[in-house]
């Protein structure tokens, strides 16, 4: 009964107050949205630091922007608006590339959705960053996504060695978990998600290397608080753990919601889009989704909407940044749609209070 009440009065609100636009600075789907150029942001990081202690910016399944092919589903397969060269350029370094073999070639897939691209674009994109940015190094996670074509006559093993041999100037076949910045610099590191990639970098899948929050499947939009939940307490984790174990932390999730949605909490993809309302209604002090926020206040009634787990999390970041009780860094953070302010909390945990891993 409560809660029907709280409907039915958050209704009359909602047609009573006007959609506010929602721009914040942690979420970006306009590829002309401002952002800085962070193309050399590790050549501050002090050679001796593990790749596995450090705050690294991702992008979850990276190769989704511009699929024109097949519009009808942009909503859904889409998780990026930026091609690979400006997603460097801004200070992502972890790809997300999912794979398909066709012929003797590889091609770039989200599950049965080719991706209007081939592996060797986005290895010459990597090749371009680093060899202008021999401070930098790039982390891939490479997984088989889809069944192969029916033409296929090599391995996976021997298609991606045969990349690897075209790319070996910037390839580095890492298989030391310990590895620092100073041996990867000007270099691509391989993280196998396939058993039959093992060989050529870190094993993805091995738990004593890497600890994951990958809880992806929403049931609802309302589920989106508790996926919230779970990038949290990984935050806070990998900020509490091991100097040398690989925390990855997604904030990203599907199924039964849009992408977008989940990165911004809006009704619309749009950058400034409106939030979405919950349908719930706060009347002073309420436990419900304590962490989205109150909006549209009047009369001591305030409505809840939905936040993006792009914006809580940079929120959760930049209070972290300014306490010196951490043990290491947040880790790898994988995103749909990072906006400016969110990649610049990331890469400053690297440099937060009490353990700082910069240059003096």
């Amino acid at each position: 009964m409560k809660l029907v009440v709280h409907v039915v009065f958050g209704l009359i609100a909602c047609l009573s107050l006007p959609a506010y636009g929602h721009l914040d600075g942690a979420y970006s789907h306009d590829p002309n949205d401002p952002f800085t150029d962070r193309s050399q942001w590790m050549k501050t990081i002090r050679d001796d630091v593990q790749l596995s202690e450090m705050a690294l910016p991702g992008t979850h399944d990276s190769a989704t922007f511009q699929v024109t092919w097949l519009p009808i589903f942009k909503d859904v397969v889409e998780t990026q608006t930026l091609g690979f060269d400006k997603q460097l350029e801004y200070g992502i370094r972890v790809f997300d590339l999912r794979l398909r073999r066709t012929g003797d070639a590889l091609a770039m897939h989200h599950g049965p959705v080719f991706l209007d691209k081939m592996l060797g674009p986005a290895l010459e994109a990597i090749q371009r960053f680093l060899l202008d940015n021999p401070s930098e190094t790039v982390l891939v996670r490479f997984r088989d996504e889809y069944e192969e074509d029916s033409n296929v006559k090599l391995s996976l093993e021997q298609v991606f060695a045969n990349y690897m041999q075209v790319y070996k100037a910037i390839y580095l076949n890492a298989q030391d978990p310990k590895i620092t910045l100073g041996q990867a610099r000007g270099k691509f590191l391989v993280l196998s998600g396939d058993g039959r990639l093992d060989k050529f970098g870190l094993r993805y899948k091995d738990e004593d290397i890497f600890d994951i929050q990958d809880e992806y499947p929403m049931s609802t939009n309302w589920a989106l608080h508790d996926k919230y939940i779970k990038i949290k307490q990984q935050l806070h984790k990998a900020a509490a753990g091991s100097r040398d174990v690989f925390y990855v932390n997604y904030l990203s999730a599907s199924h039964r919601s849009f992408p977008y949605f989940v990165a911004s909490g809006h009704v619309s993809p749009g950058t400034d889009a409106a939030r979405l309302w919950t349908g719930l209604v706060a009347f002073g002090h309420s436990d419900l989704y304590p962490k989205f926020p109150r909006t549209g206040c009047t009369l001591g009634m305030c409505l809840i909407s939905f936040e993006g787990t792009n914006v809580l999390t940079r929120d959760d970041l930049q209070a972290l940044n300014e306490q010196s009780t951490q043990v290491r860094t947040v880790g790898i953070v994988m995103a749909d749609f990072p906006g400016d302010s969110l990649i610049e909390s990331i890469v400053r945990n690297n440099y937060r209070w009490g353990h700082n891993l910069g240059k003096e």
